[in-house]
């Protein structure tokens, strides 16, 4: 499983509803276009791009017990729905 991904055709309206719902669940994301999210234990690093309307998303280190699909499957889920996909 790969440590890091880019969605694309994440356009700005799509980068806020995230951040909305990802505080809505106690995580504090970035302020900016890139940052860290750190959330029991797991620590990400994200870069949005809005020319190419990129987000990348890395995953900086974890427990040991928590698996990478699980913090994909995490993302992908509501990136996909802010998206709106």
């Amino acid at each position: 499983m790969a440590d890091s991904k880019d969605y694309d055709g994440i356009a700005r309206p799509a980068l806020d509803c995230l951040k909305n719902d990802l505080r809505s669940m106690g995580i504090d994301p970035p302020s900016g276009d890139t940052g860290t999210i750190e959330y029991q234990g797991v620590k990400l690093s994200i870069t949005y791009v809005a020319g190419s309307q990129k987000l990348s998303i890395q995953i900086v280190n974890k427990p040991a017990f928590v698996p990478e699909s699980l913090v994909w499957q995490l993302l992908d889920g509501r990136i996909q729905k802010c998206k709106g996909d």
